[in-house]
């Protein structure tokens, strides 16, 4: 063992022999006096043949300046504190290493008379870090180039994390939203929404959900998250992460197709079909329900005579005429080709109900200035009532009634007589 004699020699060789960090003893001028068996083998050589050699022929070019700065540290004081030293020494193989250097300064030893240098092999540490950093790297960037907005809360909400896509959601900044919570780009209604949501994570649940947010500058921006709750090593809830998709424009879409599928493409007024979603709401209520089936007399006329062009225009007109004659809660809707039917929860009597009616056929009866021509056209008014009854039964009574306006002259208003007999005259 060449001087390590501090310890019965049995011992030290026990040590040294079942050290799996390497074991140098260098003398003052840098050269290898003691390298134990598993530091050469580490090195690729025979157990002595490193012995006598000048150390720093081992050690990388690009390190060797460290290495030297290392050494004079440790060699000019006896109490120094070591401190490692990553450095990269040559193998024979000609491969290079990259170990861990610990010096300690024991030139006053009688038996050691050099630093003890403890060498640790860190290449697969080295390898897992760079793998690891580079990992970090490669992940950092995908979350940097996402489209999708990343963004992480804590369990009250406050802003832990965003990517630059999240804040530019937002319209506003990564430094920004750090110093905000998610409920600053967020309306009251969106907000106990976000609280239901959050209180959901807080339980374990992930899920996908769709949230209005309110950017900086005050934008409505309509987004799909996909949420997961962020637990700690023990399960205590942490926070939340979201995957946020800007589905703004799918949303308005969505909003346009739903409200197209309820509006009649010619005139703008409702359909059909909105018209039974809002009849049945209206008749639920209880209220006395009056339902007006306008029909145009004659309109086969119009277009025979003028083209179906005219007579589109014709119809564009009485849709407008009719809702400027109602009021604001009463509904427009075209369910034919020259038929309409409006309906009221807003009369009282049925005295307003003919009174409403005969507005109508004055309204609609006026003169129609078209580009080229003036178009006269008449209505016949139906009336039907319903407190709490079916859609269909309120329609056909109206319907009814239309018939008989029809038979008794046409251009004039008829309440259903059968039903007028079921249903409150006056308030």
């Amino acid at each position: 063992m060449d001087g390590l004699t501090d310890l019965p020699g049995d011992l030290a060789h026990a040590l040294v022999a079942q050290s799996r960090d390497g074991l140098v003893v260098l003398s003052a001028d840098g050269t290898v006096r003691y390298a134990s068996p598993w530091t050469d083998r580490m090195l690729g050589y025979e157990p002595g043949e490193t012995a006598g050699r000048d150390a720093f022929e081992l050690v990388h070019p690009d390190d060797q300046v460290g290495a030297l700065e290392g050494f004079e540290s440790t060699a000019g004081a006896v109490d120094s504190r070591p401190l490692p030293t990553l450095v990269r020494l040559l193998r024979k193989d000609g491969e290079w290493l990259q170990v861990e250097i610990i010096g300690t300064n024991h030139l006053d030893n009688g038996d050691l008379h050099g630093l003890l240098l403890n060498i640790r092999d860190v290449s697969a540490s080295m390898r897992t870090d760079a793998a690891l950093r580079e990992s970090e790297e490669h992940h950092r960037m995908i979350v940097e180039l996402a489209r999708e907005g990343i963004w992480t809360v804590d369990a009250d909400g406050n802003t832990t994390f965003v990517n630059r896509a999240m804040a530019e959601m937002l319209e506003t900044t990564v430094a920004d939203m750090l110093q905000r919570t998610m409920f600053d780009f967020m309306d009251d209604e969106a907000q106990a929404e976000a609280d239901t949501y959050l209180a959901r994570r807080v339980g374990g649940v992930a899920e996908e959900h769709d949230l209005r947010l309110t950017t900086k500058r005050g934008r409505v921006v309509w987004t799909r998250m996909n949420t997961s709750p962020i637990t700690d090593h023990s399960g205590t809830f942490r926070g939340a992460i979201a995957l946020v998709t800007d589905i703004t424009e799918r949303r308005v879409l969505e909003q346009r197709l739903a409200a197209d599928a309820r509006q009649d493409a010619l005139t703008g007024v409702a359909n059909r079909i909105a018209l039974f979603e809002s009849l049945g709401a209206k008749l639920v209520s209880g209220r006395l329900v009056a339902a007006f089936y306008i029909d145009l007399d004659d309109f086969k006329r119009v277009n025979d005579e003028h083209g179906h062009a005219v007579g589109d225009e014709v119809l564009r007109t009485v849709a407008a005429r009719l809702t400027g004659a109602v009021r604001g809660g009463d509904i427009v809707a075209r369910v034919g080709g020259d038929e309409f039917v409006v309906v009221s929860n807003a009369l009282d009597s049925h005295g307003e109900a003919l009174a409403l009616g005969r507005r109508i056929l004055e309204v609609v009866s006026l003169p129609i200035s078209l580009s080229t021509r003036h178009i006269s056209v008449r209505v016949s008014v139906g009336i039907g009532f319903a407190a709490g009854a079916d859609p269909d039964v309120l329609l056909s009574d109206a319907d009814d009634a239309l018939y008989r306006a029809k038979r008794m002259g046409r251009g004039r208003v008829e309440l259903n007589e059968e039903v007028s007999t079921r249903v409150p005259k006056s308030a």
